[in-house]
C-alpha cells in the first residue's frame, strides 16, 4: 500500500508529461485542417459500432483528373500517409477491381495495423462504389460511394461511407477520438487528391494548400509518441524513408513513392 502513495520527482514529472500529452492530443484532433478546397459538408458519426462519413467538397481541379487519381488503384497509397502497402488482387468479377490496402496508424500511443480489401465498381455516372470483403479485412462490413460532378472548372466530390471495425478499440480512446481521426484523414486525402489532380492537369499547385506530410513504408511508432510529448501533431509525423524508398516533392506537392515505383510519376 505504501508504494501506491509514494511520490518521487520522476513520477510526478511523468504525470505532468502525460497530462500535457493528453491536452495536446485533444487540441490537435479538434484543430480544423486548412485546405484550398472548399468544404461544404462533413459529418462523422457512430451508432452501435458502425462509423458513418458524409462529405461534400469542391476541389480546385478538373473532374477527369480527379477521377483518374481515384481510379489509380496501383498507387492508392499516395492518398493517405497511413497506407503502408497496397495492391490490386485477382477479382472474382470482371466488372470490378479488388484492391487491398494495409493501414498502420496511431491515436496517441495506441497504434494498430489494419487490412482492408474492397471490391470497387465504376458507376454509369462516373462515380465509384466500394464494398468491403469482410473475410479478407479487419472490418465486419463496409461500403463507400464517390460521386464527382463538374462545377465549371472545379470538381464537387461527394463521399458517403459506412464501416464497422472488427478490431479492439480501447475504451480510453473511444468513438470520439476515432471520429476525429476519421475526419482529419478524409480531409487530408482530399487535399492530396486535389494536389495530384492539379499537377496531372498541368495546373500550378494551389498556393493556399498546406504541404501534406508523407509517411514511409515502415512506420515509426516511437516517433508518434515523441511528437505527442513534444507538443507536435501525432497524426502528421514525417518518417524517414525506408531503405530503397524515396520521398519526393513535385512543385510543392509532397507524395510518397513505393520501393517498386522507381519512376515515381504522378
Amino acid at each position: 500500500m505504501a508504494v501506491l502513495s509514494t511520490r518521487t520527482p520522476h513520477s510526478s514529472g511523468y504525470t505532468r508529461h502525460a497530462v500535457v500529452a493528453c491536452a495536446f492530443l485533444m487540441f490537435f484532433l479538434l484543430m480544423p485542417l486548412a485546405s484550398a478546397a472548399e468544404l461544404n459538408e462533413l459529418q462523422v458519426s457512430e451508432t452501435k459500432g458502425v462509423y458513418s462519413i458524409s462529405l461534400v467538397m469542391q476541389l480546385q481541379a478538373p473532374v477527369r483528373y480527379v477521377h483518374r487519381v481515384l481510379t489509380d488503384y496501383e498507387r492508392v497509397y499516395r492518398l493517405d500517409p497511413a497506407i503502408v502497402d497496397s495492391e490490386v488482387l485477382h477479382s472474382p468479377d470482371e466488372g470490378m477491381v479488388r484492391v487491398k490496402t494495409r493501414i498502420h496508424d496511431c491515436i496517441g500511443f495506441f497504434c494498430m495495423t489494419i487490412d482492408r480489401v474492397e471490391d470497387v465498381r465504376e458507376l454509369d455516372h462516373g462515380g465509384l462504389q466500394a464494398t468491403t470483403v469482410p473475410a479478407l479485412s479487419s472490418f465486419k462490413s463496409g461500403h463507400a460511394e464517390w460521386t464527382i460532378l463538374r462545377i465549371e472548372e472545379r470538381s464537387q466530390v461527394t463521399y458517403q461511407a459506412q464501416m464497422e471495425p472488427d478490431f479492439f478499440i480501447p475504451p480510453l480512446i473511444g468513438s470520439y477520438f476515432v471520429k476525429q481521426k476519421l475526419r482529419k484523414s478524409i480531409l487530408a486525402s482530399l487535399s492530396r487528391i486535389e494536389c495530384i489532380a492539379r499537377v496531372q492537369a498541368g495546373l500550378e499547385p494551389n498556393s493556399e494548400t498546406d504541404q501534406v506530410l508523407v509517411a514511409d513504408e515502415i512506420p515509426n511508432d516511437h516517433a508518434v509518441g515523441t511528437a505527442l510529448l513534444a507538443g507536435q501533431d501525432p497524426t502528421m509525423v514525417t518518417r524517414a524513408p525506408a531503405a530503397g524508398g524515396t520521398v519526393s516533392e513535385y512543385t510543392g506537392c509532397a507524395r510518397p513513392c513505393s520501393i517498386s515505383d522507381a519512376s515515381c510519376q504522378l
